[in-house]
């Protein structure tokens, strides 16, 4: 286990956690250089050390004035140090730290407080295994070179299913990808509370739709790849995250929930909770409240103003959740409410009233000429017979699915399934052939997102959900296809 994970899961039995968890974040950068983690340590984790040895040479009181204001307190030294040795004690990547601190400290601590830790072997290859070791982590970030991270082939696949459709320069790659790979680090160490870890990456902002959607198909990829020195529980609970992560984009996340839209009219402002309202601040969320029909701009601008002041507030809270700044999307939303007034008084000002019985007079003309189409319409129908009962009556059913397009179609996860069944039976699959082809291909027929498309073929086969659709289309192959279908439920078994 990393030790960021070790740390977050253990912080209630640590002694003196928050400078154990200072010390271990301000030796992450200095992991692969022998020199600077001694020093790092020696100022800062040794006090106790120099005062011991400055009184023993000069035979007077330890030198206080040595302490830095960055070292840890004397008194507490020892502990510390001992601390810290738990949490990188199974991170390969703390050698240095580990072997530094180890032979520093059997100097006068408490040698029975080292006993279950030994020195580990060093030579001329521990900085390169300690780098291979950040790699198989994927703490090896942030690069400046984005064919460094390209190295990694599933970072490559996603790079080559994106890039044909998404204008992003080299400086724009890199910084997804740098950015998906601190969300990585961020999540894993919230492993232990997926539910909370999802906010993370489902309320993404950049002030760039486009950048967000390519940073968490990056993510996902990490999650369902990089499972290296992970326990079965931190999979099953990263499994649990990233089904929490699918719902984003999803129209049916992006919503205002039902229990306060029954109510809209009736809602005092200042009782709502914001928190829960937005999905803990989700901005397409907010957007969706501050844009709502049932509220003038007063309630707007108040509406505004009361998730901003919430949303500071948890931020300072929980600073590792609320890890946005959204100062620049509140103030845009503000100044676009203010914007639309005024553009509607305007506009009210200026209406022309001939305009408006011009207006009219057509809306009138393309009702009478649609009442045409339908008497057209309703004349054909009654010479198709499959579409009489005995009596020679039009089932009103019937008519409805030919006149007009059905509203329930499959949605992408089901058409991904029907799609991935067709394909393997035509001798297509991931192996030879690209996802991107795949998701072009799904949307210039169905009309789908294309990057909603290239999210949902990364199939989880062991998810409740993904079973769940697996039955729907096993149902929709069983007439045509019933060994699809049969197939389809068979892979659900295993």
């Amino acid at each position: 286990m990393r030790a960021k994970e070790y740390l977050e899961v253990n912080k209630q039995k640590l002694a003196y956690y928050d400078q154990v968890k200072k010390v271990i974040y301000d030796l992450y950068p200095l992991r692969n250089n022998r020199q600077k983690t001694e020093e790092y340590c020696s100022r800062n984790l040794f006090t106790d050390l120099q005062d011991h040895q400055t009184s023993n040479s000069t035979g007077g009181p330890p030198a206080t004035d040595m302490n830095l204001e960055s070292a840890i307190d004397c008194s507490i030294a020892s502990q510390i140090r001992f601390s810290i040795l738990k949490v990188i004690n199974s991170d390969k990547t703390f050698l240095f730290a580990h072997n530094i601190i180890i032979s520093k400290a059997r100097i006068f601590d408490d040698l029975l407080t080292l006993i279950d830790y030994k020195l580990r072997d060093e030579n001329g290859t521990s900085t390169q295994q300690i780098e291979q070791e950040c790699q198989k982590y994927r703490d090896d970030y942030p690069k400046t070179n984005l064919s460094d991270f390209l190295l990694y082939k599933y970072n490559l696949e996603v790079y080559n299913d994106l890039q044909d459709y998404l204008l992003f320069d080299e400086d724009c790659w890199l910084f997804a990808f740098n950015k998906a790979y601190e969300l990585f680090d961020r999540v894993r160490i919230l492993f232990n509370e997926p539910f909370k870890a999802q906010y993370l990456i489902k309320n993404i902002y950049l002030n760039n739709k486009e950048l967000e959607r390519t940073i968490v198909d990056i993510l996902q990829t990490l999650i369902f790849n990089c499972t290296y020195d992970l326990s079965d529980i931190q999979i099953k609970k990263l499994a649990l995250l990233a089904d929490k992560i699918n719902e984003y984009d999803d129209e049916h996340y992006i919503r205002i929930d039902d229990c306060y839209l029954s109510r809209i009219n009736k809602l005092k402002l200042e009782e709502v909770n914001w928190v829960k309202a937005t999905k803990l601040f989700n901005y397409e969320i907010i957007s969706l409240w501050v844009n709502h029909e049932a509220f003038n701009q007063e309630q707007r601008l108040c509406i505004i103003q009361l998730i901003e002041m919430k949303y500071r507030d948890e931020k300072q809270k929980n600073p590792h959740i609320f890890i946005y700044d959204l100062n620049s999307f509140f103030n845009s939303l503000r100044e676009t409410v203010i914007s639309n007034v005024v553009n509607d008084n305007v506009a009210d000002y200026t209406c022309d009233m001939q305009a408006l019985l011009d207006e009219n007079m057509e809306l009138k003309a393309k009702i009478n000429q649609k009442d045409q189409e339908i008497e057209k319409l309703k004349e054909s129908l009654l010479q198709l017979p499959s579409i009489q009962d005995n009596d020679g009556v039009i089932n009103a059913d019937e008519t409805n699915t030919l006149m007009f397009d059905s509203p329930k179609g499959m949605t992408v996860p089901q058409l991904v399934l029907v799609f991935y069944y067709l394909f393997n039976e035509l001798g297509v699959n991931f192996d030879n052939s690209y996802k991107t082809a795949w998701a072009k291909f799904i949307h210039q027929l169905t009309g789908k997102c294309q990057q909603n498309i290239r999210s949902g073929l990364n199939i989880d086969f062991f998810n409740k959900q993904t079973h769940k659709n697996m039955r729907y289309v096993a149902s929709f192959f069983v007439e045509l296809f019933p060994t699809i279908s049969e197939k389809i439920l068979n892979d659900i078994k295993e």
